[in-house]
């Protein structure tokens, strides 16, 4: 069991007390509704910009993040190649935690059985937040708010311990920081001559 396993158990029994929380983090927790706002923002960032100085600038901040999406999805596959350090909330040991976890994901989600740690959703939305963050604060915030409802959605929903999402989050900040900061910095012309191709094929 991870650590502070037994706040699952509170978050959980939360669950088909109130109707209207259930029926907001069903729409939050599904596989499609935030990754589609994340993917519309960074559309609208790549594309909506007509200064062509500010564009520039966003469409590398976009592409910073679309690296970092891609590169912590793979660490995350790696990882869980390796480590399997514990089962999903409904499937633990503890009969009372898998109990409550198991009428919560039956109740809000459903029972997923890939590794838990880290969660891939709060890895890529923290990845793609912080990516954006670096070229746009307001737009990179709402990602960042986006990415916590995502990540606390998935904890009420009994899928994932408050460890697994706290992981994937700091996953994906480390890795977009890496990737803004050291990594597409140093491998330059790269990023550049990419921009130049998008540009020639009327992609940016």
């Amino acid at each position: 069991m991870p650590p502070l396993a037994g706040w699952t158990l509170n978050v959980t029994g939360f669950v088909g007390k109130s109707t209207v929380l259930d029926s907001m983090m069903r729409f939050l927790v599904n596989d499609f509704f935030i990754p589609l706002l994340i993917c519309l923002i960074l559309l609208v960032l790549w594309l909506g910009q007509r200064d062509l100085l500010k564009r520039n600038r966003l469409q590398r901040n976009v592409m910073n993040a679309a690296v970092a999406i891609g590169i912590s999805a793979l660490f995350v596959k790696v990882i869980n190649a390796w480590v399997n350090p514990w089962p999903r909330p409904f499937l633990v040991d503890d009969s009372v935690i898998r109990e409550s976890a198991r009428r919560a994901a039956e109740n809000i989600f459903y029972f997923p059985h890939d590794p838990t740690f880290p969660s891939n959703g709060a890895t890529i939305a923290f990845a793609a937040a912080t990516g954006v963050w670096f070229g746009n604060r307001t737009a990179g915030a709402i990602i960042y708010v986006l990415a916590t409802l995502w990540a606390v959605a998935r904890f009420y929903a009994g899928v994932h311990f408050f460890v697994d999402v706290a992981g994937g989050a700091v996953l994906g900040i480390f890795t977009a920081f890496f990737i803004s900061k050291v990594f597409m910095p140093r491998i330059e012309p790269l990023p550049t001559w990419v921009m130049k191709l998008c540009r020639s094929l009327y992609l940016a």
